[in-house]
């Protein structure tokens, strides 16, 4: 009778667990918004990989980013894709551009800024615009807004170098109009990453990066 009891109690706590599970994915989900754009690269490139249940990995290739790129700068759009019936919070990390050559790129290098915050369709959440808050400094598209430092480097309002660990850059109110198990194409909102790096005298060195968007329960904010 003790052994039909345990079992019994063991079956009970991971049909809960699974619940758990399953609410928590309900509730909170990060996909890719639609193609990813590189421009002004040579031999550049865009890869993601994401699961329903988990992060937006994004894999950003820059090319050649010496003055043998004959463009002005390269630019990356990633459009993301969010889902939620609750408040929530995107944060984003990142790894690679490991160079210890100073003279080599960097994550300052890099222009890293966020826009564009639209909805998917008929059945996202329509709230006050003002209540999705893209985190300061990255309100900006980095590819329009790069100045010249004094030390002849090329700036932006916000790069990679901002992030420290997973860092949020974007939270608001619930995006969704419905509670419903299935995603839908229409049933949240879409915004767009926007990386950029100016060809210049780099020393050789890494030209990539990994980013990994995740998006958890955020502050409570009315819609």
């Amino acid at each position: 009778m003790r052994l039909r009891r345990l079992t019994y109690s063991l079956c009970s706590v991971l049909i809960l667990v699974a619940v758990a599970q399953a609410i928590s994915a309900q509730a909170l989900d990060i996909s890719s918004g639609g193609l990813p754009t590189i421009t002004g690269s040579v031999n550049g490139s865009v890869t993601g990989n994401a699961a329903v249940t988990g992060d937006l990995v994004v894999t950003i290739d820059f090319g050649e980013v010496s003055p043998l790129n004959p463009n002005s700068i390269v630019k990356v759009v990633v459009p993301i894709a969010l889902r939620s019936n609750q408040p929530y919070q995107v944060a984003v990390s990142f790894s690679g551009l490991t160079n210890a050559n100073a003279e080599a790129l960097q994550a300052t290098d890099v222009g890293l800024g966020i826009q564009n915050m639209r909805l998917l369709g008929g059945a996202g959440q329509i709230c006050n615009q003002s209540t999705h808050i893209i985190r300061s400094p990255f309100n900006n598209d980095p590819a329009v807004t790069a100045t010249v430092g004094s030390n002849g480097r090329v700036l932006y309002p916000s790069s990679l170098g901002n992030l420290s660990g997973s860092t949020v850059v974007l939270s608001g109110p619930e995006l969704s109009k419905n509670n419903s198990i299935k995603r839908q194409q229409s049933d949240g909102y879409v915004f767009d990453v926007i990386l950029a790096v100016t060809p210049q005298f780099f020393a050789a060195g890494i030209s990539s990066a990994t980013l990994i968007f995740s998006i958890a329960p955020g502050p409570n904010v009315p819609c």
